[in-house]
């Protein structure tokens, strides 16, 4: 078996599952954030309120989360013979306290199962009936017994310990998990690794861990904001269509979309993707070590009313899109200067 390849497969499934994953996340979150935004805290606890019913609708959806990417993973394996098993297993994992671990657990072995059974042969006069109810009947039973007697104390275990570590961190601690996340939302912008950290930003949320969440979404301002701030400050560096695409992924970044950095970086991989990486890694950072949380799921600038230091997650973006800026600025530099050399000399001659 090659390992690597495996490997690889299994990042792909769970890619698969947070894409399906992030519109729940987003309609769910949205909601919950402005029954938070106009209601208050006290929507937590009730719904005689239309902010509360609003919350209820949000909370609803979020409760979702786990068995959604437990589904869509078992789906990219196996495709439908693995979604109805996954949901309930998945499902199962949400009302034990497995978590995120768990829902993932439990859509890899779905999807797995179910693969290995649709190459099982049955007689044919069955055949018709193996994908609607044999492979999911036995997919959902042997999984979900494997999850109630075997896996679901250990992974308990690790979900609650996770949690009380995420909570637990602070200063340093917080600073440096703060960063990765922040560099890996910066890295590839929507890709598999940017994937993987909004997923684990997720989880945090969904468990009340609000730092790991609050250092994810901040991470989508910093790398549109930065390369907006490189364009006005070096314009002879960039032609018209990329400032004008700087003011776009800015405007984009405001309402938390960071694509559109992505022709930044498409264009200019080797100078743009490791500015924005060490600029978002340090503001971050810094909203980790300052230990600013926010308890809505709103991205970079619409969080600003909510988090708990306004100033210092204004300093944290200020100064990730300002190290952004002047890192990809100076690496455009060199080449922008080698350029002007090999021209001049060229007219020269």
């Amino acid at each position: 078996m090659d390992i690597k390849k495996q490997g690889k497969e299994i990042l792909n499934h769970f890619q698969s599952g947070v894409s399906y994953m992030i519109p729940l996340v987003v309609a769910a979150g949205l909601l919950t954030s402005i029954a938070v935004i106009f209601g208050g805290t006290g929507v937590w606890d009730q719904t005689d309120t239309f902010w509360g019913v609003l919350r209820m609708i949000g909370q609803t959806g979020l409760q979702f989360i786990v068995p959604m990417i437990s589904a869509y993973i078992a789906y990219s394996i196996a495709d439908r013979p693995g979604l109805a098993p996954a949901f309930i297993t998945g499902m199962m994992c949400q009302n034990l306290g497995m978590g995120f671990i768990g829902g993932m657990v439990a859509g890899l072995a779905c999807g797995y199962l179910a693969n290995a059974l649709k190459k099982v042969k049955v007689p044919m006069q069955v055949i018709s009936l193996k994908s609607i109810m044999l492979i999911p009947f036995v997919t959902t039973l042997v999984v979900g017994l494997v999850l109630w007697y075997v896996l679901a104390t250990p992974i308990q275990g690790m979900t609650a310990g996770l949690t009380a570590w995420l909570e637990g961190m602070s200063g340093v601690n917080a600073a440096l998990m703060s960063a990765i996340l922040g560099a890996m939302m910066a890295f590839d912008m929507g890709g598999p690794i940017n994937k993987i950290a909004y997923a684990f930003g997720v989880a945090s949320f969904s468990s009340g861990s609000f730092g790991p969440s609050t250092a994810m979404l901040l991470a989508i301002a910093i790398p549109p904001f930065g390369m907006f701030l490189a364009t006005l400050l070096n314009k002879k560096l960039y032609d018209d269509a990329e400032r004008d695409n700087a003011k776009t992924a800015m405007i984009m970044g405001l309402v938390g979309i960071t694509e559109g950095t992505i022709p930044f970086a498409v264009k200019d991989p080797l100078r743009v993707i490791p500015s924005i990486v060490v600029g978002t890694s340090i503001g971050c950072g810094l909203s980790g070590f300052f230990g600013i949380t926010q308890e809505t799921m709103l991205s970079t600038f619409m969080a600003i009313p909510f988090v708990t230091n306004i100033p210092l997650y204004l300093v944290s973006i200020a100064v990730g899109g300002m190290i952004t800026a002047l890192m990809v600025n100076a690496l455009k530099s060199i080449k922008y200067k080698k350029n002007l050399k090999t021209t001049q000399e060229t007219s020269v001659e």
